[in-house]
């Protein structure tokens, strides 16, 4: 991502753009997987904006690392943070380059980020076990009048689902209402590395 795509990113957070502090209803989901949940409670929320599901996953005692592109962004989440007294392990990265550590957590999400090229490190990462939660625009999200238009931006149908093969799929949808976007969890393999 250039400086001109972080300085983009900074003034529309700077703005109140992306200001929310109310998770993604999604995010709830996970709490029907609390048996499988590994033990380690080590997560890391990708291209994390502001903070809110880093502050949501902190709040039930994970360990949160939380990434994004912004400085602004990343500021109102240690504001978001400090104010309710929680700690965030936060890191300004260009995620096209950043590298990731093999078995580093037990849950990832990533929400209304898609980088292809990122997703066989998002899979590395997770420890054998854990549990990923992504959410992101589909093609049908160009039904709407809002929201990314670029390919680059948008799954194709079944594309979430397909990526995730070699994982026990737990939850998968594809909705049209509002906004076309796929929805996932999904759990790695608890025998070890993936192979490919």
């Amino acid at each position: 991502m250039s400086n001109d795509e972080r300085a983009a990113w900074d003034e529309r957070f700077r703005s109140g753009d992306h200001g929310s502090r109310d998770p993604d209803p999604f995010l709830g989901q996970l709490e029907n997987y609390s048996e499988l949940l590994p033990s380690g409670r080590r997560a890391l929320d990708v291209a994390c904006g502001a903070g809110r599901h880093a502050i949501w996953l902190a709040e039930r005692g994970w360990n949160v690392t939380a990434c994004d592109i912004s400085f602004e962004a990343l500021r109102r989440a240690a504001a978001l943070a400090s104010e309710r007294g929680l700690h965030l392990a936060l890191y300004c990265a260009d995620l096209d380059t950043a590298p990731l550590l093999p078995h580093k957590f037990d849950l990832i999400t990533c929400f209304f980020y898609l980088q292809r090229k990122l997703l066989p490190a998002l899979k590395a990462a997770l420890s054998p076990g854990g549990l990923i939660v992504f959410k992101t625009y589909t093609t049908d999200q160009l039904r709407f009048s809002d929201g990314p238009r670029h390919p680059l931006h948008l799954l194709q149908p079944g594309e979430l689902l397909d990526t995730f093969r070699d994982f026990r799929v737990l939850y998968y949808e594809e909705t049209v209402q509002d906004s076309g976007v796929a929805q996932l969890i999904a759990r790695k393999n608890e025998s070890g590395p993936l192979l490919g």
